[in-house]
């Protein structure tokens, strides 16, 4: 029985997947989306064929799911709209009382640390990590990172201060 119910999904997906393509087109007005809305649409419906009682309906719930898809694409573009301008990073200005470090001196300074003080000074001001979370991913305690980033950044401003 499930056999015969997936070979009618099946042939429900080539003989109208044209016709809500076109709908979920029209309704997001994006080819690419819509295809996604379609696709996902009926993998829903397949996910749920168990619960499918009438074989007959299978097309309105079909069209159904793509509707709401298509729904739930068009709110996300909206909030995504509302706030997107939240999202825009802005350059901040340029400070002039500190001296900027060429990236290829900073990576030759990086390079003569030794390694833990290194992979700390990395984690925690290059990749933003928390102390807790730069621990985790060494494999060391909090302490032993906040102590290997004092030396390290201690030891950097020593190594940038010969070459500025």
């Amino acid at each position: 029985m499930d056999d015969e119910l997936t070979t009618e999904l099946v042939a429900l997906y080539h003989e109208h997947y044209r016709q809500l393509l076109r709908m979920a087109l029209l309704l997001v007005d994006d080819r690419s989306a819509a295809e996604d809305v379609v696709q996902d649409a009926f993998v829903r419906v397949f996910d749920s064929r168990a619960r499918l009682r009438d074989r007959d309906k299978a097309l309105a719930f079909l069209r159904r799911a793509v509707l709401n898809r298509a729904r739930s694409l068009l709110r996300r573009r909206q909030v995504s709209k509302r706030y997107q301008h939240r999202l825009v990073q802005r350059e901040p200005a340029p400070d002039e009382s500190v001296q900027r470090v060429d990236r290829t001196v900073l990576a030759e300074a990086l390079a003569r640390l030794p390694r833990r003080q290194r992979e700390a000074v990395v984690l925690r001001y290059y990749a933003d990590f928390s102390e807790a979370y730069a621990a985790e991913i060494m494999r060391v305690t909090p302490g032993a990172v906040k102590a290997y980033c004092s030396r390290g950044v201690a030891r950097l401003s020593s190594l940038l201060r010969e070459r500025v």
